[in-house]
């Protein structure tokens, strides 16, 4: 029988998947015993912050000593073999249901996986649950009506962001330390932000998203994660087409330019984007993360700035119109059971003519060769994620905030859905500056299917935020 190295909670919860995922393939730990880690992490917190629509510990269980047994037999499937993880509840586990948030969704277990899924769960992860979404992750908290309020693991009396909220809120509880999201205007950033985590979108279709939403040319599946390496190891893991997701075709990424021809990586920073301040609170941490950054030496910086006006009448067209007409028929028989926030996108939708409609698809490509024309003078964008911190749990709005307008979560995420509207990647780190306070990420932007060099340069950034990484990261 194998001798395997104990393994504390506290080890545990400080250790990356890709450093938990190589001591499995050297026969140090056993998959069942980091499964055992996660699950009593996550059971010891759920009833604090709720981040599970479902445990699965049986099925864990099952997965995490097949995995164990190819260990032992020298069958390792990659660098996720044996780790535990947990999955979005909007994405399909064979076997399980996808309530999706919603009171309206079947109990029915799915019968094919989601390309992610799949493809993580080829590569040797464990899922030990689905984590909350509010209803079609339509909204950017973590208040649904079939799971109700998910909340933050810093302070259970915040958000956690949405719409992956179970998702920022277990890889913040420290139970795993990767977990699937999607992000169709922010979706896994914003958790992650508000969560102390990486959250990464990468570029619209570069991991295929399926089943499909009615916003498809907005909506990325990606990751969150405890460290760079982590996303960019399941980004590896699940990028590729797949013909159910026809965007999948157009999102090859593109190799790092960082030190070819021996020029230096060029990084703007943005300290208002697109002309709109950051609380007090972000921007003194923000300030403390550029000037640390500034002086690494990992990069050229500069002052940048996004030329093109928020575009917030272009998303609104767009989310209001897809998710209004998207569920019509839905609202119309069980709209007294769904969000109402979401019910009353179908009256919304209505009210635009196709005229408007096109009109705005015209300024979407408008705000698109703008954003884009940014990165002729730069590789990278550098900027706060949010320009708030996590706000109460119960709130759809910080307080003060714009709760009547037709999308009142987009009126605080201005920094995230314009990154939608354009398709780049886009990665949120935590600053790790302020221990005992609220979380505080930085983004960094990059252009179409730039994705590793958006991976590579938020590694340094990481080991310069946070020392304890830099040994894992190579230099540029």
């Amino acid at each position: 029988m194998t001798a395997f190295t104990s393994l504390g909670l506290d080890e545990y919860q400080s250790s990356s998947a890709i450093s938990l995922g190589r001591r499995v393939a050297t026969g140090e730990l056993s998959p069942v015993q980091l499964a055992e880690c996660a699950l009593e992490i996550a059971v010891r917190e759920e009833p604090r912050i709720n981040a599970y629509a479902a445990l699965m510990p049986d099925r864990a269980a099952a997965w995490a000593a097949e995995r164990e047994r190819e260990a032992a037999e020298g069958r390792i499937r990659g660098p996720l073999h044996g780790v535990p993880i947990a999955s979005k509840d909007n994405l399909y586990i064979v076997g399980e249901p996808a309530g999706k948030g919603s009171l309206t969704s079947p109990d029915t277990p799915a019968q094919t996986a989601s390309p992610m899924v799949d493809r993580l769960q080829d590569a040797g992860a464990v899922i030990i649950g689905r984590t909350t979404t509010p209803e079609f992750g339509w909204k950017g908290t973590g208040i649904s009506p079939r799971t109700g309020i998910s909340r933050n693991p810093w302070d259970a009396s915040r958000t956690t962001g949405g719409s992956s909220a179970g998702s920022g809120a277990t890889v913040g509880s420290g139970a795993v330390p990767v977990a699937t999201g999607t992000d169709a205007g922010g979706s896994v950033r914003i958790p992650a932000a508000f969560c102390g985590v990486v959250g990464f979108k990468p570029t619209l279709g570069a991991i295929p998203v399926w089943p499909g939403t009615v916003n498809e040319n907005l909506s990325h599946a990606g990751v969150l994660a405890r460290q760079v390496e982590d996303a960019e190891a399941v980004f590896r893991l699940s990028r590729g087409p797949d013909p159910r997701d026809p965007q999948s075709f157009f999102s090859t990424p593109v190799a790092p330019v960082a030190g070819v021809d021996g020029r230096a990586l060029r990084v703007g920073v943005i300290r208002e984007p697109f002309g709109i301040a950051p609380s007090d609170e972000v921007s003194s941490v923000t300030e403390e993360a550029f000037r640390l950054l500034e002086g690494s030496g990992i990069a050229e910086f500069g002052e940048a700035a996004m030329p093109a006006p928020l575009p917030r009448d272009v998303f609104e067209a767009l989310w209001v119109t897809g998710r209004g007409f998207g569920f019509e028929d839905l609202i119309r028989e069980h709209g007294d059971r769904m969000d109402p926030g979401l019910a009353r996108l179908a009256g919304l939708a209505e009210h635009y003519s196709l005229r408007e409609f096109l009109a705005a698809l015209g300024r979407r490509r408008a705000f698109n060769a703008a954003a884009f024309a940014v990165f002729d003078d730069w590789d990278l964008l550098l900027m706060p994620t949010m320009p708030i911190t996590a706000f109460e749990a119960e709130r759809e709005v910080p307080q003060g905030g714009e709760a009547g307008a037709p999308l009142p979560w987009i009126t605080w995420t201005p920094y995230t859905y314009p990154f939608n509207i354009s398709g780049q990647p886009a990665i949120t780190i935590p600053t790790h500056l302020r221990p005992g306070t609220l979380p505080v990420g930085l983004q960094i932007v990059g252009p179409w299917a730039h994705d590793l060099e958006v991976l590579g340069f938020a590694a340094r950034a990481e080991a310069v935020l946070d020392p304890t990484h830099a040994s894992r990261v190579a230099a540029p």
